[in-house]
């Protein structure tokens, strides 16, 4: 029997180790997850599981990708994007992760009530009173004109939006790429109040989709740090929605309502308009879908 060499198919071992940690995700560390188990979610037996994470097996067919896609409640073309390799490990588990709340709803919304009149003293003050309704209302149109004004600023008229010129907007705001990073960004901040130095670091030699989005987030978090006019109205914001407000930010900092009106106005209908529009925009499929479902919400 011919011996097939180990990690002959290295993408297909990526994907093994995506659908395992997938899976630790999904029992949100409950269930202790092993190699059996990533194998049966293809019915394999303990040999053929061996050789899919050794590299061994090359596991691309179409078919096969569906039946993982279907039991990890995922987009296929993601599964699809790790077996041909455009999407390393890190990336393909953010993006399953996914880009984080966009509105405070569900049974995020109803914790935090919970939490909220068990000890409102966490958030509230001599000085706040706010009841719990304005206390944790998001406030999208100030979130949008926010992002509007940095548009502005750096004069965006076409997509993609480069961040690194959204970046030199801001003098005490630093972005170099640094090669030698264990993690994908890494922000230190020294100083206070206004004069806060922000110096954010990513690992290249590319901006990957992602990382643009965690970037755009950190400009948001930047902004409120040093107090910026144009966030002022968040400064005070608890966390907990400081953190949705920066994910709709780093939404419409990536793809700004007018661009993105623009280009749909323009797109071929015949051919996938979500993969369009995300490499129009230097964005991941899953943001686009999520920034598309919000733009039909909004309109803007």
């Amino acid at each position: 029997m011919k011996k097939t060499a180990e990690n002959r198919y290295p993408h297909s071992a990526t994907l093994f180790r995506f659908c395992k940690e997938a899976l630790e995700i999904r029992y949100d560390g409950n269930v202790k997850v092993i190699d059996q188990d990533v194998g049966a979610i293809l019915n394999y037996d303990p040999a053929d599981c061996s050789h899919w994470k050794k590299g061994k097996k090359n596991i691309r067919a179409l078919a096969t990708l569906r039946s993982i896609a279907d039991h990890l409640s995922i987009d296929e073309r993601l599964l699809i994007d790790i077996a041909s390799g455009r999407v390393d490990l890190e990336e393909a588990v953010f993006e399953f992760r996914g880009y984080g709340a966009f509105s405070l709803q569900g049974k995020s919304l109803e914790s935090l009530k919970k939490e909220f009149f068990k000890n409102p003293t966490k958030w509230q003050s001599e000085t706040n009173q706010k009841p719990f309704e304005e206390l944790f209302d998001v406030d999208r149109p100030s979130v949008v004109k926010a992002a509007d004004a940095v548009i502005a600023a750096g004069n965006f008229t076409e997509a993609p939006i480069y961040l690194p010129e959204i970046y030199k907007l801001y003098p005490n705001l630093t972005l170099t790429q640094d090669d030698t990073l264990g993690s994908v960004v890494q922000v230190d901040v020294t100083g206070a109040g206004a004069e806060q130095i922000t110096a954010i670091r990513y690992r290249g030699p590319e901006l990957r989709p992602f990382v643009r989005f965690v970037l755009a987030k950190e400009l948001f978090k930047h902004l409120i740090r040093v107090h910026h006019p144009i966030v002022a109205r968040f400064i005070d914001s608890p966390a907990e929605l400081q953190e949705i407000q920066a994910n709709i930010f780093a939404g419409l900092i990536l793809i700004p309502g007018k661009l993105l009106r623009k280009e749909v106005e323009t797109i071929d209908s015949s051919i996938d308009i979500v993969l369009q529009l995300a490499e129009t925009f230097w964005t991941s499929k899953a943001l686009m879908n999520q920034r598309l479902r919000d733009y039909m919400e909004h309109l803007n």
